[in-house]
């Protein structure tokens, strides 16, 4: 198993899919920013937080005793989270926008508040998780290489590959009916 005890391992089913993922491959994802890019890569991972149950984190590695923030008991009373696959996805979206920093306005973006240092912080956040994830998780699908003289160095790599995936949607569905709003936290201020 790749994932520890998580409330949202109920919305896991699992699918085919072969990557579309050529050099030269369209995606809404991929190019000079523009609003409807940005767009796309927020609706990705932008959700709100969730109630996981106090009698989840034992089985996290966690402690009831840590000063977690927590949901109201009327909406649960456990400790307010999030899924992972969320933040990861934020700091994928974060290093990518970072790399486009001088070419479009981010100044709305809270990730871009702050000094530089301090964005290069979280940028370099983003890079360490990313890094740790892929290798705990460790895809160990082969891709092949094609001839192609070409190409710089006489190859061309095949990166559309065969993956049985979570269901991405089913998580989404999961996570929107789910979701929290921050007047769902208890102790929470207006």
């Amino acid at each position: 198993e790749l994932t520890g005890p998580a409330p949202a391992l109920e919305a896991v089913e699992y699918i085919d899919v072969k990557f579309q993922n050529r050099f030269n491959e369209h995606s809404i994802y991929r190019g000079k920013p523009t609003p409807e890019l940005e767009q796309a890569w927020l609706d990705l991972w932008n959700f709100a937080p969730i109630n996981i149950p106090l009698e989840k984190l034992s089985a996290l590695n966690k402690s009831t005793t840590s000063n977690w923030q927590r949901a109201k008991p009327e909406k649960g009373g456990g400790v307010i989270g999030s899924l992972e696959v969320f933040h990861q996805i934020h700091c994928l979206d974060l290093i990518r926008q970072y790399t486009y920093r001088d070419q479009y306005d981010y100044s709305k973006q809270p990730a871009f508040d702050g000094t530089e240092e301090q964005v290069r912080h979280h940028v370099d956040h983003c890079i360490n998780s990313l890094r740790i994830f892929l290798q705990c998780t460790s895809d160990v699908t082969p891709y092949l290489v094609l001839k192609d003289p070409k190409r710089p160095l006489g190859i061309d790599p095949d990166f559309n590959t065969q993956h049985k995936c979570r269901d991405y949607g089913k998580i989404v569905t999961w996570a929107r009916e789910h979701e929290l709003n921050t007047a769902d936290y208890q102790n929470h201020i207006d």
